[in-house]
């Protein structure tokens, strides 16, 4: 997907997520983040874009001192921080250099797509926190999305953070689970302590991942049941999936 299309979804969801958050209560249960309210769920995504501001005014790990500091309720803050991480958007352009946590992609580019996700799925908590039930992801927005997570977080993730997730995949040591939507599909595979994310059906495929792209993609980020979508052959292992993917995105 474009960055222009990626930075318009990411206004249109953040506005989404700001409507949402205000008719929900600021002490109200968001039900995809137990340990969270309201309140909460706007401090992180206010949180997430401070971090990314300031990975790209100092071009290094931002470390630990990166809130920036922000008069005002939740809400408030949120939408500061939301014009800021714009500002710099506008400013930059999407092929300036920026640190980012993804080893082959330091440029702001990376964050305008990563924000663009982390926002559709922190308005999918917001409506959920608001009694209502989530809005459908655009469908296109969705598919870039199955693809982030499977190369990024999953593929990337397994190899940069192997001191954490390594006791879950060595828990799942053999898994082949297929994604298919959108016309697109991905073979997920844990093996030799890593996942890697092949294009297709793998024949070997365990169980196949089925749903719209909007379906899918919540159901990745565990937005969704385990059941929500639909799965042929070996259910257990699209479940392993499932539960495996907690260690890498929250």
């Amino acid at each position: 997907m474009d960055f222009t299309a990626l930075r318009a979804h990411l206004t249109a969801e953040a506005a989404r997520l700001q409507a949402a958050a205000a008719a929900a209560a600021p002490d109200a249960p968001v039900p995809t983040c137990p340990d969270w309210t309201a309140a909460d769920l706007l401090d992180h995504v206010t949180e997430t874009y401070d971090h990314k501001i300031q990975s790209m005014r100092r071009l290094k790990d931002p470390g630990e001192d990166f809130r920036i500091a922000r008069p005002g309720t939740p809400a408030a803050q949120y939408a500061a921080a939301l014009a800021d991480l714009e500002a710099e958007f506008d400013a930059r352009g999407p092929e300036s250099l920026a640190f980012t946590w993804y080893g082959p992609d330091q440029t702001v580019g990376f964050w305008i797509r990563r924000m663009a996700h982390e926002t559709v799925i922190h308005r999918v908590d917001a409506e959920l926190a608001a009694g209502g039930p989530a809005g459908p992801v655009d469908a296109d927005l969705a598919l870039d999305g199955v693809d982030e997570m499977a190369q990024v977080m999953l593929t990337w993730g397994s190899r940069a953070y192997r001191e954490w997730v390594a006791p879950v995949l060595a828990g799942n040591d053999g898994l082949a689970v297929a994604l298919e939507t959108g016309g697109r599909a991905w073979t997920v595979r844990v093996a030799d302590g890593a996942v890697t994310a092949e294009d297709g059906t793998a024949a070997d495929a365990q169980a196949v991942v089925t749903g719209t792209a909007g379906e899918v993609l919540l159901w990745l980020w565990r937005r969704v049941p385990a059941d929500a979508v639909t799965i042929d052959g070996d259910a257990d292992r699209a479940a392993a999936l499932y539960d495996m993917i907690g260690a890498f995105a929250q």
